[in-house]
């Protein structure tokens, strides 16, 4: 249903509409709790109220049977909601993710424990994971019971099924029950005031009851704390592994460049300058030549140095920050860039060489395999997340799995808590963004 985008009656009446269109779909999701558990409780509280009905005894022993009667309802509603919840809390909560994801752009993804598979032993028997059996068929059918009924989140989505049931139930409940009473008291004429009280009542409240879903949504619609902790980690396992492999990389890369370059015409020099030695007292001008070779040698050697520390550390970016760092990277790229900054200060240091690397290596890959005539390099801070944006005009296609260096960007950003963003279609615009959380300077 599309609300009107302008204000008036017309929209007023839409969102009265929608709500009591969700206000209906909630109370259908909420409503199985009550249904099962108060038939089971009455029915439980006479059973138990029919055995101490004819107790004669004294006043002690009929407060222990009140207890008892007590205790044998909340038995019955336990035993109700055991049997009931593992088949149908998960499609229930399955249904309120949608529409939380759908009304109020709450997301969660959660993971279901899935049946594992059988294995037959030497013995013969049928092994589940859990214990043995004797037929593939009996071993199958318990390896569903565990994992449907010993599944965390299963747990979780009755839980949220049984709070939702006292938060979200009454509460999305209200327009409709005033409507309804509303509607039955102004048939009476003498009640017909209150009658319209009522229903104006609803109608106005009915925009607004259904919203009570987003708090419970948001705690108990995610995965169980457990498992969100359990996911965190393995991130912080993932995360810390590719710094690991990235330092390694870049060691590698340090040693290699020294090794390959300036290690390389250092040994050359010394070499040369021992020539030099040998040769000026015999023949000073060989020795001269020999020298002035040497000197070459020497001067590639320090731009070799330099070039790799460059690499290292940037010696703009850790004197005049990013967005100067940034703007002599297009000064140096290879196609025409523009660099639009809306950055008030500083990032943290780790932050600004993170998200300084990464649009290097943006640059490099336009440079490389976009094909691309123009560039824009935008940078931006707004609500604590520092955020770089690279834009060309090429011929699109960039994938993580291609090898474009795109995977290493994410790893770097993500070792921060950011992310990448890839926006690169066949035939281009390519628009990939860079999104890290810090603080300013």
């Amino acid at each position: 249903m599309r609300i009107p985008p302008r204000g008036g009656p017309l929209r007023w009446c839409a969102e009265v509409g929608l709500g009591l269109y969700r206000s209906v779909v909630l109370v259908g999701l909420t409503c199985v709790v009550p249904l099962v558990a108060v038939p089971v409780g009455v029915g439980g509280a006479r059973l138990a109220g029919s055995w101490t009905a004819g107790l004669d005894a004294p006043l002690a022993v009929r407060v222990l049977a009140t207890l008892g009667e007590g205790l044998a309802v909340a038995f019955w509603i336990a035993a109700a909601l055991f049997i009931v919840y593992p088949l149908t809390s998960r499609g229930l909560a399955r249904a309120a993710r949608r529409c939380a994801a759908d009304w109020l752009e709450v997301r969660h993804e959660v993971r279901y424990r899935s049946v594992p598979p059988v294995t037959r032993m030497a013995t013969g028997a049928w092994w589940d994971g859990e214990e043995y059996h004797k037929t593939e068929r009996e071993a199958r059918r318990r390896a569903a019971v565990h994992a449907r009924f010993h599944d965390p989140q299963l747990h979780w989505d009755g839980l949220w099924a049984v709070v939702a049931s006292v938060t979200v139930l009454p509460v999305s409940a209200l327009p409709l029950l005033a409507l309804g009473f509303g509607i039955y008291l102004a048939v009476t004429p003498a009640l017909l005031v209150y009658g319209v009280a009522l229903i104006v009542a609803g109608l106005v409240i009915a925009p607004f009851a259904w919203r009570i879903l987003r708090p419970v949504a948001t705690r108990l619609l995610g995965p169980v704390p457990r498992t969100r902790l359990s996911r965190r980690v393995e991130e912080l396992e993932a995360i810390r592994a590719d710094l690991t492999q990235a330092q390694a990389a870049e060691l590698e890369r340090i040693e290699r460049g020294l090794h390959d370059g300036a290690q390389a015409r250092m040994v050359a020099m010394g070499m040369s300058m021992g020539a030099a030695e040998q040769l000026v007292d015999s023949n000073p001008d060989a020795a001269k030549a020999v020298l002035a070779e040497a000197r070459a040698t020497s001067a590639t050697a320090l731009a070799e140095l330099r070039t790799l520390v460059r690499g290292i550390n940037p010696p703009v970016l850790a004197e005049r920050g990013l967005v100067d760092a940034v703007q002599a990277l297009a000064l140096d790229a290879a196609v025409v860039v523009d660099v639009l900054t809306r950055v008030p200060s500083r990032p943290e240091r780790p932050v600004e060489s993170a998200v300084y690397f990464a649009v290097a290596e943006l640059l490099a890959n336009v440079a490389k395999h976009a094909e691309a005539e123009r560039v824009t390099v935008e940078l931006s801070y707004a609500t604590r997340t520092l955020t770089a944006t690279v834009q060309d005009d090429g011929i699109g296609g960039a994938d993580p799995a291609a090898g474009s260096g795109l995977s290493g960007i994410e790893r770097r950003v993500h070792a921060f808590g950011g992310r990448l963003e890839i926006d690169s279609p066949a035939g281009g615009p390519t628009r990939i963004t860079v999104a890290v959380p810090c603080e300013l300077s």
